[in-house]
């Protein structure tokens, strides 16, 4: 059955499919997470999952101090599965990660991606979850859960960033929830000239895609039946509509035909742009490469 997690998230959905734009966030939480889970699971994103090597491979070539003793807070976790690919390659280069900490606006998905990650566990690692709306403000669980002082504190934020609203506000919340020193990597995808739509919109046109963008609009009473939904390539970012085929009743207001919410986005970076994004976050940059093939760029940065 469609759901919320919380009436603070449900209202703050109705508001926002009212107005025509609901924030990504709510395709993971309360029964999207379960969407979320199977298409995450499916060919199409499965080859998303590529960066999570590149990504533990610019971790370890910074050679910082207690590479030895990694602490891994992963904002965005997902269901898991890129997490495991992105700890496996940790293990497979001699640097396991001793904690991990998942962070994520979801509590339901934060428990799939647990689940999914317990097998690290049996291998020494301790696993860990906590709730935070990255896009909301700072937060404190990072710190609360930081563990002796020496160790290192990695802050992973895989392509999470291309789904917020606000991606240098949200660069500077996390700033502000870490430590001088602590260690960002950060990967995007990256805007290639010349990029064909129907090449980059392939893996948003299965089911699968459709039923995880569309269950926040379920869960808030709206039906399957009455929404077409469409995906486009602009401006280097894939949007995502629901278009109302008929009028509708939602929590007392009634919303007309042709109504539109953009309920999927997620933007591909300029290297340029998004190196100042973290720079104007108060991150200080150690390097930047892009990963092999160039659809990728991995960031490492340390707090100043």
């Amino acid at each position: 059955m469609s759901h919320f997690e919380s009436d603070r998230h449900r209202r703050a959905a109705l508001a926002a499919i009212r107005v025509g734009r609901i924030p990504l966030k709510y395709a993971y939480a309360g029964s999207a997470a379960y969407t979320h889970d199977a298409y995450a699971r499916s060919g199409g994103y499965l080859s998303m999952l590529a960066s999570a090597r590149y990504e533990a491979e610019a971790l370890i070539a910074t050679r910082g101090p207690g590479v030895d003793r990694l602490a891994v807070a992963e904002i965005g976790p997902g269901n898991g599965g890129r997490s495991s690919a992105f700890l496996g390659r940790l293990t497979s280069l001699g640097h396991p990660c001793r904690r991990y900490l998942a962070l994520d606006f979801s509590a339901t998905l934060l428990a799939i991606a647990c689940a999914r990650l317990a097998r690290f566990a049996g291998a020494g690692m301790s696993v860990d979850s906590h709730v935070w709306d990255i896009e909301a403000g700072a937060s404190g669980g990072v710190e609360r859960w930081r563990p002796e002082r020496d160790a290192v504190i990695v802050c992973l934020l895989g392509h999470t960033l291309g789904n917020v609203e606000r991606p240098t506000a949200t660069l500077a919340n996390i700033r502000a929830s870490l430590r001088r020193g602590d260690v960002l990597v950060l990967s995007v995808v990256v805007a290639r000239p010349g990029e064909a739509a129907d090449e980059v919109l392939a893996p948003y046109r299965s089911r699968q895609f459709r039923d995880a963008a569309l269950e926040p609009l379920l869960a808030a009473g709206l039906s399957d039946a009455d929404l077409d939904f469409v995906v486009r390539w602009h401006d280097a970012t894939v949007t995502g509509e629901a278009v109302l085929r008929r009028p509708a009743a939602l929590d007392g207001a009634c919303l007309p035909a042709g109504h539109r919410v953009r309920c999927f986005q997620s933007r591909r970076f300029h290297h340029l742009d998004v190196i100042a994004a973290v720079r104007d976050a108060g991150w200080h940059i150690r390097d930047a490469a892009s990963a092999p093939g160039g659809n990728h760029l991995v960031i490492t940065a340390s707090g100043e």
